[in-house]
């Protein structure tokens, strides 16, 4: 959009033949303004954007409404833009529909369309939409449809006589004159048809975005609208120099700037950085409170926000010694633009730069980003990991360790902190639970179940469709068949995950035990494949969905503890590979049948013999259960429960009253008739289960459990025992919400 809305500005003081008919001029000077072309640009972006974010695009009159919608709201908040008096009358009547104009305003506003769509069918249906609601003659809808139709082409990397080729093709437009030959007598004229053909050969003849720009502004003419449009394809083709967008935004409102930022996010090119504060801005806050209070919670924070850089994609900037074969190579840093890539002869090393303090200490420098490297000596910077800023500081044997933002409220991070934050930093390895959208998570990669072909729309799950831009929908059209339980793995475009893994879960037929048995095995594969491919690619974080327990009807139980199964075995066959994952569930009763197998895949079962008491410490024990001479279930049996790190351990034994007895002295003298009991152990409540087996557990643990299991009937309360014990010995399973579970409670 900064090609369009650069346009617009820099041909602003040369409309109605103002203009200068020469290539040399200043690009911008006092009257250098947006204009209506700019205000209605994004106005169609915005809403376009809308259309995709409620999943209407495919449904035209609903496109059109919105269209309709963000023009008249952006006219109101913009009225003296300069309309025309046609389109101004139509903004003001709400009643008002399309009126039949060829006006090249169709044409300045439709580069949206060229952007945000993956085919050229789709590009030119959405620019003709753009222009149907107000100019809807056929030259109208051909202007917009022939600028879409160039910037879908220059982005996607077509050659200009490729372009040129296929506007005069499809469109009719003589592309044949130069500007040289049209320059002389070219007036004023507000038709498509006069302003399309003019502004495409501007681009075409210019050789860098400013080169289009001035050719485009020397026409004279309908200044502003031919310079946007031209200035919307020569974006696309050449890029935006960093400089002329910085010029843009200071010309601009910050409501069009958010619609930029919005719209740049959903084709790629957002970067959270854009704020100037490289991401970094928590840190910077928590360094300036834990500065003020000296308080040690404060620091704390800050060493937590530098944990989470460390393990992300965080950057900080590096002040170094420049090279000047470094310079020599750059060149003019003014015509750097977006997507530039520069490659460095290995020879070239460039010196870090340091400082030392007042005990003469050493230490590595770096900020947290631009302004704060501004506020002291000026220096050249690279951009770094902070990882691997960390790192060095770390290894260095002169170097004391690092400074964050030397000039002011300077971070010091000597080796041992340097050591706590990079351990900390490391992945972890372990399963965690969330409730809430799987596209939210924060993780580097989301799993897509989906059915056997993942061609177009068909081949992404809801969620994920909902949340996909074109590219990431384009590129599942390009995967071909998956079969079930294999996995297939993408890019994740405009996600906020990097990868998409595409996996097909089995649709659940129990056709006996084997066909149940051949539903789990197909269902664990999908998870051990697409682990396989994560870390085939290095990723460190996965989310997956509930795989199968939709309308592929899996039992959620069952689909739970065959998932945790898979996963479990794959994380203890892979021990040197540290990777979290996130079992993402889409609502609370999911969460319930996932937690729930959870809490049994943290459940041991090992078997002692009596000889091998001596052995149990009884101190460490959380519960036991004794059966009576003929009891339901096992007789004489005893299951000592306790707890081994972040697993519960259930030993099973045969009952032996001496060696019983001298675990736990009380038993010898405990009673117990329905609704009484007598003489239980200090710390130790008894729970009957019900046909001549009993449960003692601890005291703290009885108040976790003991409703719960007295709520039910003694069948339940035998058959289920273990795994409430287990659950509230371990605790709620590891959660990373992104909503608040008790939403539904309260």
């Amino acid at each position: 959009m900064y090609g369009a809305i650069l346009g617009d500005i820099i041909g602003s003081p040369y409309e109605f033949d103002r203009g200068v008919k020469t290539k040399d001029f200043p690009l911008f000077i006092k009257e250098s303004e947006f204009t209506d072309d700019s205000v209605m640009t994004a106005a169609v972006a915005e809403a376009l954007l809308n259309a995709r974010e409620q999943g209407v695009e495919d449904d035209s009159e609903a496109v059109k409404a919105l269209l309709i919608a963000s023009m008249r709201s952006w006219g109101k908040k913009y009225p003296g833009a300069g309309y025309g008096a046609r389109f101004g009358l139509w903004l003001a009547d709400e009643t008002a529909g399309p009126y039949q104009s060829y006006g090249n305003g169709a044409a300045m506003r439709a580069s949206a369309a060229g952007w945000l769509y993956n085919d050229m069918f789709t590009v030119r249906r959405m620019a003709a939409l753009t222009a149907e609601v107000t100019h809807n003659h056929p030259e109208g809808i051909k202007g917009a449809e022939a600028v879409a139709a160039a910037i879908f082409m220059a982005r996607t990397g077509s050659t200009k006589d490729e372009i040129k080729a296929y506007i005069e093709k499809e469109f009719g437009y003589d592309l044949s004159r130069t500007c040289d030959e049209i320059r002389p007598d070219y007036r004023h004229n507000e038709s498509c048809q006069k302003t399309v053909p003019e502004a495409i050969t501007a681009f075409l003849e210019g050789t860098d975005f400013e080169d289009v720009i001035r050719t485009a502004v020397s026409l004279g003419g309908d200044c502003d609208t031919l310079t946007c449009i031209a200035g919307s394809i020569a974006e696309a083709f050449c890029g935006v120099p960093f400089v002329l967008i910085s010029e843009c935004k200071k010309r601009l409102p910050e409501d069009i700037i958010n619609v930029i930022d919005r719209f740049d996010k959903a084709v790629g090119r957002y970067r959270e950085d854009d704020d100037g504060t490289m991401g970094n801005a928590e840190l910077v806050r928590a360094i300036e409170r834990a500065s003020g209070s000296g308080k040690k919670e404060d620091f704390i924070k800050v060493l937590d926000c530098v944990v989470k850089l460390a393990a992300g994609d965080g950057v900080f900037l590096l002040p170094v010694e420049t090279p000047p074969e470094l310079l020599d190579m750059i060149g003019d840093p003014e015509k750097l633009k977006a997507g530039d890539e520069l490659r460095i002869n290995e020879e070239i090393r460039m010196k870090i730069l340091t400082l030392t303090d007042a005990d003469g200490r050493e230490w590595y420098a770096a900020f947290t980003d631009d302004a704060q490297m501004k506020k002291g000596a000026p220096a050249s910077v690279i951009a770094m990991p902070v990882r691997d800023i960390l790192e060095t500081a770390l290894s260095s044997e002169t170097r004391a360790g690092l400074a964050v933002n030397p000039w002011e409220n300077t971070l010091f991070l000597d080796k041992e902190l340097l050591n706590i934050i990079l351990d900390g930093a490391k992945p972890k390895t372990g399963i965690f639970y969330d409730v809430g959208d799987i596209t939210a998570l924060d993780v580097e990669c989301i799993v897509n179940a989906t059915d056997e072909e993942i061609s177009g729309s068909g081949g992404v799950s809801r969620a994920i469709f909902n949340a996909a831009g074109p590219k990431l929908k384009a590129e599942c059209g390009k995967i071909g068949g998956c079969k079930t339980g294999k996995a297939k793995i993408t890019e994740g475009f405009d996600l906020k995950a990097k990868y998409v893994i595409h996996t097909v879960g089995p649709y659940y037929k129990k056709d006996g035990e084997w066909g149940d048995l051949h539903c789990r095995r197909q269902l664990a594969a999908c998870y051990t494949n697409c682990l396989d491919l994560a870390k085939e690619h290095g990723i460190r974080s996965i989310a997956f969905p509930a795989i199968s327990t939709g309308t592929y009807k899996f039992p959620p139980y069952d689909a739970a503890a065959t998932a945790l199964g898979a996963i479990s075995k794959w994380l203890s066959e892979n021990p040197d590979y540290a990777v979290t994952v996130v079992m993402s569930c889409r609502d609370e009763k999911t969460y319930q049948a996932y937690t729930r197998a959870g809490w049994a895949t943290r459940m041991k079962y090992e078997s002692m013999t009596v000889e091998e008491y001596d052995s149990v410490d009884p101190k460490e024990l959380s519960a036991f259960s004794l059966a009576e001479g003929g009891a339901m279930g096992v007789p004489n049996q005893v299951i000592l429960a306790r707890k081994k790190d972040e697993y519960l351990e259930f030993i099973y034994t045969w009952g032996d009253r001496d060696k019983l007895g001298a675990m736990f002295p009380w038993l010898d003298k405990f009673q117990w008739f329905p609704g009484e009991e007598k003489n239980c152990g200090r710390s130790w409540k008894h729970i009957d289960l019900g046909a001549g087996n009993h449960l003692f557990v601890r005291t703290a643990l009885y108040k976790k459990i003991g409703e719960r299991l007295m709520a039910v009937r003694p069948p339940v309360r035998y058959k289920t025992w273990r795994e409430i014990v287990a659950e509230a010995e371990l605790g709620e399973a590891p959660t990373r919400k992104t909503q608040k579970r008790q939403a539904k409670k309260q």
